[in-house]
């Protein structure tokens, strides 16, 4: 018998004793316990979509009425074409905030059930108060971006020359043309004078700064 056929007879052998010894092996034994581990919670699967489409809905909420407060009182300029569109852009941008400040909360939350099952290492408090900074400073942006959206739609009322929001009993009224001109105390501005006056706001608005 060749030198290799004694080698694999011998591992053969080492084999089959150690399925012979291993017939009796109760793995249960070597496991542990549930009442043995820590109370990990029970298993999420995180809706982020869901969380994008609320942010998206609250932000645009918060603009709608923000315009609505500084130009419900003038729909020709409420409604032109740039003031929607921009609204809308400031929405897209808020909506990020809101869903920012909403993951940087989650992510707080996970940091601290994890110290409460046991995680108390250096590392992890460390990780935690720089959550904690972060949401100080999600808070005071969001306060800020809000702050300079109210500034620049109050502005751009000023600037168009409407210096007080009209209540309700008091609002202007509006005669609009079959030439789609609007005429306001004895004013008349079309589409294009209107366009034109709004460039100049926006101009003379980027000069200040």
């Amino acid at each position: 018998m060749s030198k290799s056929e004694d080698e694999k007879n011998r591992i053969q052998d080492e084999f089959n004793q150690i399925q012979s010894e291993s017939g009796e092996f109760d793995i249960s034994k070597h496991l542990a316990r549930p009442e043995d581990l820590p109370d990990l919670g029970s298993i999420e699967i995180y809706d982020y979509d869901s969380d994008l489409t609320a942010a998206s809905q609250q932000s645009m909420e918060v603009l709608e009425s923000l315009v609505d407060l500084f130009l419900g009182d003038v729909p020709h300029l409420k409604d032109h074409p740039y003031i929607k569109k921009k609204m809308q852009d400031d929405a897209m941008v808020y909506s990020e905030t809101i869903f920012l400040q909403r993951m940087t909360r989650k992510a707080f939350l996970t940091q601290m059930r994890g110290i409460d099952n046991g995680d108390n290492s250096a590392r992890m408090y460390e990780v935690l108060n720089q959550t904690i900074c972060q949401i100080r400073e999600n808070a005071k942006f969001s306060s800020t971006q809000k702050t300079e959206l109210e500034k620049f739609y109050k502005e751009l009322r000023i600037n168009m020359g409407y210096n007080e929001i009209e209540n309700s009993a008091n609002k202007v009224t509006e005669n609009i043309d079959t030439n789609d001109e609007i005429k306001e105390d004895g004013l008349v501005t079309d589409n294009r004078k209107l366009n034109e006056m709004i460039k100049a706001a926006m101009m003379k608005k980027d000069e200040k700064k």
